[in-house]
């Protein structure tokens, strides 16, 4: 079993945080995450993982509480990392604008 973790900064704010697992070459477990680094701190705003032992994207609220989760049924463990990457380095400015129209909206 290999353990791995990395972070790619998209911006000088924005970066992806990837945490997996890998058994004889194939990924056993993950989480990807979306991350803001605010004055309050960073923060997750959305993530990929593979809790409840199926790969899905939790969209989250500026406390951290999953607001929409989205299976990914039709995809292996390899295949739902290289999604959630490709997909924050694609629209990590859409889930930046979508997270901070929510804390407009929520007063926080």
């Amino acid at each position: 079993m290999s353990e791995r973790d990395y972070l790619i900064w998209l911006n000088e704010s924005t970066y992806i945080k990837i945490d997996f697992t890998t058994v004889r070459g194939r990924v056993t477990s993950f989480v990807v995450r979306l991350m803001l680094a605010t004055d309050r701190g960073d923060l997750n705003i959305v993530r990929y993982d593979t809790a409840h032992g199926m790969p899905h994207r939790d969209l989250l609220d500026q406390r951290g509480r999953v607001v929409t989760k989205d299976w990914l049924l039709d995809m292996t463990f390899d295949e739902a990392l290289t999604h959630a990457k490709d997909d924050f380095m694609r629209n990590y400015e859409k889930y930046i604008e979508a997270f901070e129209a929510s804390q407009d909206s929520s007063g926080t």
